[in-house]
C-alpha cells in the first residue's frame, strides 16, 4: 500500500541559549519529574564534553540538548505527516529543525 506523504513548515522555534531540546517533558518539567533539573547552570555543567554539537546531559533516553550550530536564530520548524488510511489516519513521521548551516558562507 503506497503511503501518502505530506511535508509543511509548521512554525518556527525561537533559540536564545544556541542549543535545542528535544525529549519528552514529563522527564524534566515539574517538582515530580524524576531527572529535574533545578537550574539553567546545572544543566549547562552537565552538557558534558560532546556539546556543542549534540548532548544527553541529563543521562540517556532522557533527552537531547542539540547545538544550533551558529548560535541564537528565529528557526523554521518542518514535519513530515503519512496517511495511514482509515486505522490510523494522518500521523507524524519526521520533524525538522533548520538551523541554516548551509547557507553560511566561510570566511576567508
Amino acid at each position: 500500500m503506497s503511503q501518502k506523504k505530506t511535508t509543511e513548515v509548521v512554525g518556527h522555534i525561537g533559540i536564545d541559549a544556541g542549543l535545542c531540546w528535544i525529549g519528552d517533558p514529563c522527564y524534566v518539567l515539574g517538582d515530580d519529574a524524576s531527572f529535574r533539573v533545578r537550574s539553567w547552570d546545572k544543566f549547562c555543567s552537565k552538557l558534558g564534553k560532546d556539546y556543542p554539537q549534540i548532548a544527553q546531559p541529563i543521562g540517556d533516553g532522557i533527552g537531547f540538548a542539540i547545538s544550533t550550530g551558529i548560535g541564537d536564530g528565529y528557526y523554521p520548524v518542518t514535519v513530515e505527516t503519512v496517511d495511514l488510511g482509515k486505522s490510523w489516519g494522518k500521523r507524524v513521521s519526521r520533524v525538522t529543525i533548520d538551523f541554516g548551516i548551509e547557507d553560511i558562507e566561510e570566511e576567508e
